[in-house]
């Protein structure tokens, strides 16, 4: 039967919105940004020697951590105040927790992660300290120290005034042996007569012990200091500014404002892209239990502004020898500096 067409075109037209509306029904709503990434499952830990907040090595860590969260919309859980005998505890709970990725944040956890990534062959390692690695799940990432240790003996040698020179870090790692060793380099090869000591603390929180080696050098007339020592770093480094005439390179972070007539310039030490750049090569599939170093040419290292600490003249000699450094002329490795 032939419909008139103001019938005709009325049924057509409730077909054509049932249909719409059929299909808007059953189309999947898209997610949003946000609960697409929220559906990461990526999950990184991380132990580390001192508090997260300690304005040094613990927090770079943790900041680090909290880069991996932000790029990966990881799930994320950090540790701290963990000393070297206890670190076996905590990164075993994080593998049988099934976290992807555990980072132990000091070169004194190297025993202990060696013995957990046996464990979990499956689950990835991470030191971050100088260490070759297990070639297979346990791996780490680095500064290549010797360009940091070199260049702070150079501002050293180019401050003193007693010729007596002194490097306080915390621990004697072989990455810190290396960094004492080029230290001693950097200040021969700008005066080479010059007393080098390296004092090791064997701590990195005990503020009072720092405080209290610091002083002793004082005393016995060292005037110049590169320090490396966290929380027990500091100690030191007001020790030391309690003082005339004194000179000091701070370390990880800058730290001229807690002695801004002492302080030359500090080591800065980008941490946190340095456990992103750990987190990424894991992402990536290239996590290989190998030793990923980077420095200087990466930005990973640099040196915080003088703030007219150095004269003009300082300042050109000290950035034209980084610049060698950098390029090559000049050979800070490990290996040249056990050889000279």
């Amino acid at each position: 039967m032939r419909l008139p067409p103001i019938v005709l075109n009325f049924v057509l037209a409730i077909a054509s919105f049932s249909l719409i509306v059929g299909c808007t029904q059953s189309a999947p709503t898209p997610p949003n940004a946000a609960s697409a990434n929220a559906q990461s499952s990526l999950k990184v830990a991380m132990v580390s020697s001192g508090v997260q907040d300690d304005g040094s090595w613990s927090q770079g860590g943790y900041e680090g951590l909290q880069l991996i969260k932000q790029q990966f919309n990881a799930a994320v859980e950090f540790k701290g105040t963990v000393s070297d005998n206890q670190a076996e505890v905590p990164l075993r709970e994080y593998a049988k927790a099934g976290y992807d990725f555990i980072i132990a944040h000091s070169g004194g956890y190297i025993e202990s992660a060696e013995k957990v990534a046996k464990e979990f062959p499956r689950t990835k390692f991470a030191l971050v300290t100088t260490y070759a690695g297990n070639n297979r799940n346990l791996g780490a990432v680095a500064f290549r120290s010797g360009e940091a240790g070199y260049l702070a003996g150079v501002l050293a040698a180019m401050k003193t005034t007693t010729n007596k020179v002194a490097y306080i870090v915390g621990a004697d790692y072989p990455v810190y042996q290396e960094e004492a060793a080029l230290f001693r380099r950097g200040v021969a090869a700008t005066q080479p007569n010059i007393e080098v000591t390296t004092e090791f603390l064997q701590t990195w929180t005990d503020s009072e012990k720092g405080r209290s080696v610091a002083l002793n050098l004082v005393n016995q007339g060292y005037d110049s200091f590169a320090i490396n020592a966290d929380e027990a770093g500091i100690g030191a480094l007001k020790a030391v500014a309690e003082h005339e005439n004194t000179h000091i390179v701070g370390w990880t972070k800058d730290q001229y404002d807690l002695a801004p007539k002492h302080v030359l310039t500090s080591v800065l030490q980008d941490m946190p892209k340095l456990i992103l750049n750990a987190a990424d090569l894991m992402q990536q599939g290239k996590w290989e239990g190998k030793l990923y170093k980077f420095g200087l040419k990466e930005g990973i290292y640099d040196f915080a502004s003088f703030r007219g600490s150095l004269t003009p003249d300082e300042e050109a000699q000290f950035m034209a020898i980084k610049e060698k450094v950098i390029t090559g002329e000049i050979d800070v490795s490990p290996e040249s500096s056990a050889a000279s």
